[in-house]
């Protein structure tokens, strides 16, 4: 009888341990699992934050938080030019905006005093103290800066929207133009003053706040 008990006392044993095993595999195997579904919900966050990135709405938010951190500069460029005794030839000031390589996102502007027939207006005398010809108000302003290793994505959704990104940072160029003219009291100036991209058929009268085109702007 005590072997008999004992050899059921061993089987109930192993049958304990057997089962603090399996529930321990169990939990372990729980666990792992756990660890998988964290690491893959990760995943799908980070690829739905990046793909948030690409917007239209957050890309502009990008680019005009980029222009704003150089409005003090352009600004302050601009309220030079109260300085400046004008050449009486100049018979309005034209702000172009160059963007030479689009895939650096790099905005450069410069003033040009022009006659209303499109020639860009020297000073032909002897007095030095009248300003004619251009100035260059800003450069190499970064307007958008992409996130590393998130190039492709994001040519990707740039090509698939890009006239209407190219419509969008031609006004926001004009935004932020018109709104550093303001604030350095540009309306001060006498003469009329538009803003525009190199090559563009209209330009932002940065008196009126409003698009005109060639023929409204110019004289031919």
């Amino acid at each position: 009888m005590k072997k008999a008990s004992l050899v059921l006392f061993s089987i109930l044993l192993l049958g304990v341990l057997g089962c603090e095993a399996l529930n321990t595999e169990n939990k372990k195997a729980n666990s792992d699992d756990k660890i998988v579904k964290e690491d893959e919900e990760k995943i799908v966050k980070e690829d739905e934050e990046v793909k948030s990135l690409y917007t239209i709405d957050s890309y502009m938010k990008s680019v005009e938080e980029n222009l704003e951190a150089k409005s003090e500069t352009l600004i302050s460029n601009i309220k030079e030019l109260h300085k400046y005794t004008i050449y009486t030839k100049v018979e309005l000031l034209d702000f172009v905006a160059f963007v030479d390589d689009p895939s650096e996102f790099n905005l450069s502007i410069t003033m040009f005093s022009m006659d209303r027939q499109a020639n860009e207006v020297f000073n032909e005398g002897k007095d030095s103290t009248f300003f004619a010809g251009s100035l260059g108000m800003i450069e190499n302003v970064r307007y958008t800066h992409l996130l590393g290793n998130q190039t492709e994505d994001f040519w990707d959704f740039y090509e698939k929207n890009e006239e209407e990104i190219n419509l969008a940072e031609k006004q926001a160029f004009a935004n932020w133009a018109a709104d550093c003219w303001k604030k350095a009291d540009g309306q001060a100036i006498l003469l009329p003053a538009y803003f525009s991209l190199h090559d563009d058929y209209e330009s932002f009268d940065l008196k009126k706040n409003q698009w005109v085109t060639d023929d409204e702007k110019w004289s031919y």
